[in-house]
């Protein structure tokens, strides 16, 4: 199952899409998510409010060799990062798991943690418990 448009696209609040389209849907079970576009010009893409009743929806505006992210297209990049650090958090404790000894245990106390992961906290503190915990079971 996928989420649609939380919010659309081109609304400059990075840590909304980060919040929404990364931990929230993560933990929600989610399948992915998409949005509205990437890139969606009422008159001119780099004029957001050229049009008197619709502003652009713009992740990144083009340019002639490449595009210029916007905050919001950071906040998604970062939604996306939050669920890499989570899954390696998961795969890094089943195969601490399965091979047994310290490791083991430390996952064992390790995957009551991961349930408790809080959408709505700060998120660049759970991202470093998550790093800590992955170097923990990995090193």
């Amino acid at each position: 199952m996928f989420n649609y448009g939380h919010p659309q696209c081109g609304v400059e609040e990075p840590e909304t899409y980060r919040r929404n389209f990364g931990l929230l849907l993560w933990k929600a079970g989610y399948d992915g998510a998409m949005d509205y576009a990437y890139q969606h010009s009422f008159t001119h893409e780099w004029n957001d409010f050229d049009n008197p009743s619709y502003r652009d929806h713009t992740m990144a505006y083009p340019t002639e060799n490449g595009v210029v992210d916007t905050i919001q297209w950071e906040g998604f990049r970062e939604a996306v990062d939050d669920v890499r650090y989570v899954t390696t958090l998961i795969e890094a404790v089943e195969t601490a798991k399965a091979a047994g000894g310290t490791k083991a245990r430390l996952a064992w106390a390790t995957e009551p943690w991961i349930g408790t992961i809080d959408p709505q906290a700060d998120l660049d503190a759970t991202r470093r418990q998550m790093i800590q915990r992955i170097i923990a079971l990995t090193d």
